[in-house]
């Protein structure tokens, strides 16, 4: 029996522009009346506003600490002394003012001239031609080599003719066919296609073991998930998914919360020991998926953009293959190669498919061809949600199948799936409104667990259950990939992350005290509120705004860019917030020239009337990209204004 995978497939129908979408407004509301130390409840999780019940009956064991029992404020992600995380709603009308509702369109709507089908049976791949008559051949997509320009540049081999129901050979991992019509000298289609080979044999184990899915979409909030794709966030809502509501970014844009996830490191210990701007730096980085190969598990890592790619963006990339599925050429070759189609900026469409169909199609692959052994896989996206925030509402549906598909795949029955983001928008639009400040610094966080794990690991379950209204951080996220590993080890004897001492599993409750000190989060990241607005005009805001424009004008200084980049000077105060004991600020201002917007927090000393902040956790809030191409550093970039 042939068991098919068609690699180019096609999208479900779009929602219908005229469908009326209710949406659901807060978080989620934990109820539960046990007063025992620890028992299996039979209870439910409420969600505030919401008809949908998940039902927890007789499957969780949860500790029933005595804040464990409180009814939290559904104002708030986050509801204790330590932190109240502000829940805003993401249907306001001045969001609505700004979201325009994108539509899926197929990048190409001629026919496919090839079908791929995998034979399960057989684990081999065959090239059927839905013209028989055509002729058609592939060029084998090549890395170029181990040199120092390795994961910046492909090869790309002569066409190789093929008949019928060719089978792939396993060397040849990505191709580009070209196919043209019988008697024509013309191209009438080119594709591209990723395939995955098993070479990794699992190794021999007592226990079973959970395989690790991590699916990210880059630059997408908990607030517009919410917004934006309403189908897929009733699909995780009602499928046994368990949301981090109070997860809270580490740093400002991607790399150092993925590193934070990946290796437990803050940013500045990711370029002190993983020297990612020298080659070979990321090679020797102790990046988790190290770790489960060393346990028998397949690994892989795909992302699309390969300009801006989590390690190739002002770095250098990887000098060797980093996992067994590495999709990094195909992306290189098909933005070279093939017919792009630009959205906001971004390669949208390569050749017949979107970027990110790449990435995510390679991940359906990966799952399937290793159903049956233990595998770890991060799986990326960019194209489809940095630029623009509406987006990510054309790719709803679309994200609710490869969902389905996964699970009819069986690939639910033994992973741990872990679907996130690393931030909300920095920038743009939705960045400038009153609820930008939050929207930027809580992404989406979701965790799936198999069957199995639920039941064995019931008291694991319970925790997770209670931390989705907790405080959490990519560091703890780290602790529960470690963790997974380990998990017949005592909780108390498991790794903790370097970048955090006091952060750990999400399966071990977190502290309903916690802080964002104790959540490896500095300040000017921190999303739980302890600020009030004040005047905009007020004499000491305005002192504490000229005083930070003089430090990025002295950063600038200090880099020798003082010649390339403009002096800054302040213009406007657009809002500003302090603490109760006047010692906290945030401050949101604009420079000239450019009426540049930037945003900064940190303390005030009203002695010595000096400010304690740092040029990293100054934010820009536009598009800064045309403005700064005069030099490379990533930090100046945000602020320098190149000298015309």
């Amino acid at each position: 029996m042939i068991s098919a995978i068609e690699v180019s497939s096609e999208p479900n129908d779009l929602i219908d522009e005229s469908e009326e979408l209710i949406p659901t407004i807060g978080p989620s509301e934990f109820r539960i009346s046990s007063t025992t130390k620890q028992q299996n409840l039979e209870t439910e999780v409420y969600f505030n506003r919401s008809a949908s019940v998940i039902s927890l009956l007789n499957e969780t064991t949860i500790s029933t600490t005595p804040h464990s029992l409180l009814v939290r404020d559904p104002n708030y992600f986050v509801d204790s002394p330590q932190c109240k995380m502000p829940a805003p709603n993401p249907f306001t009308a001045d969001v609505l003012k700004i979201w325009h509702k994108k539509s899926y369109t197929k990048c190409d709507k001629s026919s496919d001239s090839i079908t791929v089908i995998y034979v399960k049976t057989k684990q081999i791949y065959q090239l059927h031609k839905n013209d028989p008559k055509s002729k058609c051949c592939y060029r084998q997509i090549l890395r170029a080599g181990a040199k120092t320009m390795a994961d910046q540049s492909y090869k790309l081999k002569n066409c190789i003719e093929f008949q019928q129901d060719f089978v792939v050979p396993r060397h040849v991992e990505e191709m580009i066919t070209e196919c043209r019509k019988a008697n024509k000298s013309n191209v009438w289609q080119k594709d591209a296609f990723s395939f995955v080979h098993p070479k990794v044999k699992s190794l021999p184990t007592r226990e079973r073991r959970a395989s690790v899915l991590l699916w990210g979409i880059d630059s997408i909030s908990r607030m517009n998930f919410q917004r934006t794709m309403p189908h897929m966030f009733e699909y995780l809502r009602t499928q046994h998914w368990y949301e981090l509501q109070g997860y809270n970014k580490m740093a400002d844009n991607t790399f150092p919360n993925l590193m934070a996830v990946l290796t437990g490191m803050n940013n500045t210990r990711s370029y002190d020991q993983c020297r990612p701007k020298e080659v070979g730096g990321l090679d020797a980085c102790p990046m988790l998926w190290k770790d489960f190969k060393n346990k028998g598990y397949a690994t892989a890592y795909a992302e699309d953009w390969a300009t801006y790619s989590t390690f190739d963006f002002h770095k250098r990339g990887f000098r060797k293959v980093p996992t067994d599925l590495y999709l990094r050429p195909l992306i290189l070759a098909l933005e070279k190669e093939l017919k792009t189609v630009y959205a906001a900026g971004i390669p949208y469409c390569l050749g017949r498919r979107h970027s990110a169909e790449y990435v995510y199609d390679s991940a359906m692959q990966f799952t399937q061809v290793y159903k049956d052994q233990p595998t770890f896989g991060l799986f990326w996206t960019n194209s489809f949600s940095h630029n623009d925030f509406s987006m990510p509402s054309a790719m709803d549906d679309k994200m609710v199948e490869y969902m389905r598909q996964l699970d009819r795949n069986g690939v639910f029955e033994n992973s741990i799936i872990i679907f996130f983001s690393d931030h909300g928008m920095r920038f743009g639009s939705l960045r400038h409104l009153a609820s930008g400040f939050i929207e930027e610094r809580l992404p989406t966080m979701y965790i799936r667990l198999p069957k199995w794990f639920r039941e064995k690991y019931k008291q694991f379950v319970g925790n997770l259950v209670l931390n989705q209204n907790r405080l959490t951080s990519p560091y703890d996220i780290y602790a529960t990939l470690r963790h997974i590993l380990e998990l017949d080890t005592p909780l108390d004897q498991l790794p903790r992350p370097e970048g955090c001492p006091t952060c750990h599993s999400v399966f071990e409750e977190v502290s309903f005290a916690r802080d964002c000190q104790k959540a490896g989060l500095e300040e000017h990241w921190c999303a739980c509120e302890h600020m009030a607005e004040i005047s905009a005009n007020d004499t000491t805001i305005r002192m504490i705004a000229e005083k930070l424009v003089d430090k990025i004008n002295t950063f600038l200084a200090s880099k020798n860019m003082s010649n390339l980049c403009e002096h800054l000077k302040l213009n406007e105060i657009r809002s500003a917030h302090r603490s109760a004991d006047m010692k906290a600020f945030r401050v949101q201002f604009t420079v000239n020239p450019q009426n540049a917007p930037l945003e900064a927090s940190g303390s005030w000393n009203n002695s010595t009337q000096e400010i304690s902040t740092k040029a990293y956790d100054i934010s820009r809030l536009d598009f800064y990209k045309e403005y700064s191409k005069c030099i490379e550093n990533e930090t100046a970039k945000k602020y320098c204004i190149c000298v015309q």
